[in-house]
């Protein structure tokens, strides 16, 4: 029996400090039948050395240089990776997190269980480093009986590794979206969810999510930087444009997103923002509806900040 490829998908930047475990627990796999496709975005540590040194030892690791046509950012070289994946399986990852043994074989082993589920997710184990010094709130709760206005609340969170894809989910929702430059994994999970609500669970830790003193979750102190974020983040969520599947938003959480996001941005004189966020208000307001009934304006989704690029 011929076994489903899983394509592994990994962007690095400067990672040379972890790399060499990441793709060591990969290696380690109880399912051997994968590609590891990793695109360097022009790293001056000591990566290259590292990847170079893994793919003359397996063939299966497969190691891109970000081309020169494509912008820097690891948006951009996880969908470059994806345009080279062959899989029938998709599996982002990070390098500087770790695989289980049993991390692809559970995962695949469900889907092959269940022919018409389109992700399992698995979760993980937090670690942090003894220099982070940012927040420490993660939470991996996957179930709800109201998936989408709970993971708008961020009641809800995949880590990236999480979840194990077919690959027919993102030829239908589309990719990482390159206009944003944090929570991209949160965006990308939520066009999933709008699409797919229909998922498997594996309640075992299956991977090592590591927060790094220098990654985008400590970095995310400065809150100029985390407000726009999140003010651009929720354009692209309300955007018909970029979220195809905005309609599948209940259109109370709609209005509870642009209605915060308009008093953030004018509290904080981010008044670009807030003329777009007043206009999308506007426009859902001026639709029939009973949304308004019921909106408590201190339930609106909360910004989170542990999220890694």
């Amino acid at each position: 029996m011929i076994k489903s490829l899983v394509s592994i998908l990994i962007p690095n930047f400067n990672k040379g400090k972890y790399l060499e475990k990441t793709l060591s627990s990969i290696l380690n796999q109880e399912y051997e039948h994968w590609e590891c496709i990793i695109v360097d975005d022009g790293s001056t540590d000591s990566s290259k050395s590292i990847l170079d040194s893994f793919q003359e030892k397996d063939a299966r690791f497969k190691i891109f240089d970000r081309p020169s046509t494509i912008e820097k950012g690891a948006n951009f070289c996880r969908n470059f990776a994806y345009s080279l994946a062959s899989g029938e399986y998709i599996q982002w990852f990070d390098s500087d997190d770790l695989m289980f043994p049993w991390f692809i074989r559970t995962k695949v082993d469900l889907l092959k269980a269940n022919q018409n589920t389109p992700f399992v997710v698995a979760k993980g184990d937090l670690k942090f480093e003894k220099e982070f010094k940012g927040s420490r709130k993660f939470g991996q709760n996957f179930y709800s009986k109201d998936i989408i206005p709970d993971y708008l609340k961020f009641r809800i969170l995949f880590f990236t590794a999480g979840p194990l894809f077919r690959k027919y989910v993102f030829e239908e929702v589309g990719l990482f979206n390159e206009n944003l430059y944090r929570h991209q994994e949160w965006e990308l999970y939520l066009r999933v969810l709008l699409r797919f609500r229909n998922f498997k669970i594996i309640e075992r830790a299956s991977f090592t999510y590591f927060v790094v003193s220098k990654s985008i979750t400590s970095s995310h102190q400065n809150r100029q930087l985390v407000l726009k974020g999140e003010l651009v983040l929720f354009l692209q969520v309300l955007s018909k444009t970029a979220n195809p599947f905005w309609q599948y938003i209940p259109q109370k959480d709609r209005i509870r997103i642009a209605f915060r996001c308009f008093l953030l941005a004018t509290y904080h004189k981010q008044f670009h923002f807030s003329l777009k966020y007043f206009k999308k208000l506007m426009v859902e307001l001026s639709w029939p509806t009973k949304a308004l009934r019921g909106i408590s304006l201190d339930t609106q989704p909360k910004f989170i900040e542990e999220i890694k690029l």
